[in-house]
């Protein structure tokens, strides 16, 4: 059976998208490294794979915006507690990122906003992940993407209460 991220990673002509190191063929298998990891090192290893490339120090490659979707779905999978951690923090140093001067010279201004809107596309999934899984690094995503901030912090107050 295949998992909506196995999908999601699958539409993508990776070869064809830019990341720091130049192509982002080697991102998918990245992603996938990440996903299996067993132990948090390999989940580690697995996540500078990404970061470092994706997104590098706030400053984002055209591939971030492929990457949001993949990791969202991730988010629907059972995963081990430092998967789910690295998923988050992977979202949410994208959504927080704007475009390297290379995109901008190519033309993606805007691939902050794309990455953002991505995220709010699966806007349910972190909020599901913050009430049930890992609060606190799904909070901070929410914190970038919410364009309604009185309805996280009603639920917020809900569910502290």
């Amino acid at each position: 059976m295949k998992y909506l991220n196995q999908i999601e990673l699958a539409r993508h002509h990776w070869a064809e998208l830019r990341e720091a190191s130049g192509i982002a063929d080697n991102i998918p298998s990245a992603i996938l490294e990440l996903l299996k990891s067993s132990r948090p090192d390999e989940a580690e290893n697995a996540y500078w794979k990404i970061e470092n490339h994706v997104v590098v120090q706030g400053q984002l490659f055209e591939s971030a915006e492929y990457v949001v979707p993949v990791l969202l779905t991730s988010l629907l999978q059972k995963q081990q507690k430092w998967v789910k951690i690295s998923i988050l923090e992977l979202l949410f140093q994208i959504v927080s990122g704007e475009p390297h001067e290379e995109e901008i010279s190519k033309g993606n201004r805007d691939l902050g906003e794309r990455c953002r809107e991505k995220a709010r596309e699966g806007l349910w999934i972190l909020y599901q992940e913050m009430m049930f899984g890992e609060r606190y690094a799904a909070k901070d995503v929410l914190e970038v993407i919410e364009k309604d901030p009185h309805r996280l912090s009603s639920i917020l107050m809900a569910f502290d209460s």
